[in-house]
């Protein structure tokens, strides 16, 4: 079942979670601005109109392909200088508050990312291309159904922060979908931003403003904290083959080395054989997934600290992990449980063949909940993801990148850009990637219709073994056995969030094609 129809254009498009960022990017594109410039367009509006998801407090992976070439930045944020595990235990933690001050422990990366994308590919000036989004912070946007639900969920969690309150508590009231939303001094800091350049977040007065703020309540992130930062091109991606198509996935300290290990193991098998829904199919990728998660939360950290094995994406390493045994379960039904976690992903690309996949995030709904004043920006809580417990190796230290659930992924076919593939969704980012991917190129399922059709997720943390299968299919799925230890099944209402935003684009000698996500505010706009 489709629930709108795939977006068919010859010259430029974007998918983004948001219609006002898809139009903004593609206005870009359409008056001369190239994929990198409407990326940084689309961003900034989504960090306005979406900053329960995304924003200026929250940090960025980008895979970008310019003038046939794929390279990677990495725009994730380090931990503050004075965070370490005896800070924390000092105080009686046994793990890091996700929200507060002491939630706010890595520095945000997307601003310098802008900067980073600009100087290296963009042709139009920041001031520009920040205007979009300054508007809707200065005069305000109307705010979509889910985003008024977003804050109504938010209130118990975040509603002890003043600054929080006063921007998304109008009149100490939730605000209801089409209310105008304004934030003035949002858009006092995109406008800084604009006329100094992307220094102003990281050591101008904003850094001020915000470094104050954090240390003023108890935090960890300082002015030097924040000058330090840099973000980090990658020239050689992740990658491998399938099914005749190069496949590129974000780096370490991303998660998305699992996709490329998941993709490895199930090109052993003839899945186009298989039907779609058949139970053979069905548990080859409760297996695979189950095998691949297991090696990731083995693997995947902050690669300065604790490198990736340098087989991880081979054939060779895949088909090692599949000969392990993995204990076939019984399934038992329980109840939903809600799986945290926002952020928000978008493709561009044009008739030429260049193409930006960047996925944004606050990690959960609005971040830490700390705003410093006066700039309404709305500070990430991505470091609550690191642990208290020493010999991990993704324990917290000052300066580390923490494990990172951001994925992007971009695939080309004889060197021409093919797609580019992203959802929100916190751990399960690359189950939905390779539920998508495999639908569109092993079944050759319309873009749309593979977005729109009834996912299922395992959720888990890389501390954590699977418990349960999350699925929008019809309830008999209990029925059929899911490789792990026992898995509880949840069966979904419907499309839900718990399954991810998903957008993607796919280009032919045809044209550009775009999709987005019936379960979230998504929208393919191009010409």
């Amino acid at each position: 079942m489709s629930y709108r129809s795939t977006v068919m254009v010859k010259k430029g498009i974007v998918s983004s979670s948001h219609e006002l960022a898809s139009f903004w990017g593609a206005k870009c594109l359409h008056d001369g601005g190239n994929v990198v410039d409407a990326a940084i367009a689309t961003s900034a509006v989504l960090s306005v109109v979406q900053n329960n998801m995304c924003g200026l407090g929250g940090d960025m992976f980008a895979l970008v392909k310019f003038d046939g070439r794929v390279v990677e930045l990495n725009s994730s944020g380090r931990a503050a200088g004075l965070a370490s595990i005896e800070f924390y235990e000092k105080r009686g933690f046994s793990q890091i508050p996700p929200r507060g001050p002491l939630g706010a422990v890595t520095v945000p990366g997307m601003v310098r990312g802008w900067g980073e994308l600009s100087n290296r590919f963009g042709t139009k000036e920041l001031k520009e291309l920040l205007q979009p989004a300054t508007g809707y912070a200065e005069g305000g946007f109307p705010i979509t159904e889910k985003y008024a639900e977003s804050i109504r969920e938010s209130v118990p969690l975040l509603g002890q922060f003043e600054g929080w309150r006063e921007i998304f508590l109008p009149q100490g009231q939730v605000p209801h979908p089409g209310f105008n939303l304004k934030q003035r001094d949002l858009a006092k800091s995109l406008r800084a931003i604009a006329l100094s350049g992307v220094d102003e977040f990281y050591e101008g007065e904003l850094s001020r403003l915000i470094a104050d703020e954090i240390t003023k309540q108890g935090g960890l992130i300082t002015q030097e904290d924040l000058r330090k930062h840099e973000s980090n091109w990658n020239e050689r991606p992740l990658s491998t083959d399938y099914r005749g198509v190069r496949i590129y996935e974000t780096s370490p300290n991303s998660q998305a080395a699992t996709v490329l290990l998941w993709l490895n193991m199930l090109e052993r098998s003839q899945i186009s054989e298989m039907g779609l829904e058949s139970d053979e199919f069905m548990n080859l990728m409760f297996d695979t997934c189950i095998r691949a998660y297991k090696e990731r939360a083995k693997s995947i950290a902050d690669p300065a600290a604790f490198p990736l094995p340098s087989d991880f994406t081979s054939k060779k390493f895949a088909e090692e992990i599949l000969s392990r045994k993995v204990p076939t379960p019984s399934t038992r039904v329980v109840k939903p449980a809600r799986i945290d976690g926002d952020t928000t992903y978008f493709a561009i690309a044009d008739s030429e063949g260049n193409c930006v996949s960047v996925i944004q995030s606050n990690y959960m709904g609005f971040g830490s909940g700390v705003v410093p004043a006066g700039t309404g920006v709305v500070v990430h809580n991505r470091g609550c993801y690191f642990t208290l417990d020493p010999s991990h190796h993704n324990s917290l230290a000052p300066n580390k990148r923490t494990f990172h659930t951001l994925c992007a992924s971009l695939g080309e076919k004889d060197g021409e850009t093919l797609f580019a593939i992203g959802s929100m969704g916190g751990d399960v980012q690359p189950q939905i990637h390779v539920q998508l991917m495999t639908q569109v190129l092993d079944f050759h399922v319309d873009l749309q219709q593979a977005i729109d059709r009834p996912r299922w997720i395992i959720p888990m943390t890389i501390y954590e073994s699977p418990s349960k299968l999350c699925t929008e299919f019809d309830p008999s799925l209990a029925e059929r056995p899911a490789s792990s230890n026992e898995l509880g099944i949840v069966s979904l209402n419907g499309r839900s969030p718990e399954c991810g935003h998903a957008q993607a684009i796919y280009r032919t000698a045809e044209g550009l094609f775009g999709a987005a996500d019936p379960r979230g505010d998504g929208a393919s706009v191009g010409f």
